[in-house]
């Protein structure tokens, strides 16, 4: 096996190579090395070289390639207003089920039948 670099996590390194095992992508030793080198140019570049490691197991990537970054956006306003307001009447109808109480004539009838 061979040593990795400090700053790569061991967990997604480990991942990858689970991934392209699965791929039946040949794990040799020249080919880690070679995988190694394009981790080592990617940090070199400034990029979080585990952000790439783990967007290629995620992605069931054979290869290493520079972390694309997508910046996570906050739903709109009228988005999130409107799901509150479902989440209301949701939560009223439920209380309502709740409270309603069968009549008792209405539940001796219907033991009857």
């Amino acid at each position: 096996m061979i040593a990795l670099p400090a700053y790569i996590d061991k967990e997604a390194w480990e991942g990858l190579l689970e991934v392209r095992a699965r791929l039946k992508a040949p794990n040799t030793a020249y080919a880690l090395k070679l995988l190694l080198y394009e981790v080592q140019r990617i940090r070199d570049a400034g990029h979080d070289a585990n952000a790439a490691i783990r967007q290629s197991a995620l992605k069931g990537w054979k290869d290493i390639y520079i972390p694309k970054e997508k910046p996570i956006e906050a739903a709109p306003a009228k988005a999130v207003d409107e799901t509150r307001a479902l989440r209301a009447e949701w939560d009223r109808r439920n209380e309502e089920s709740k409270r309603s109480v069968i009549p008792t004539d209405l539940l001796k009838l219907v033991k009857k039948a």
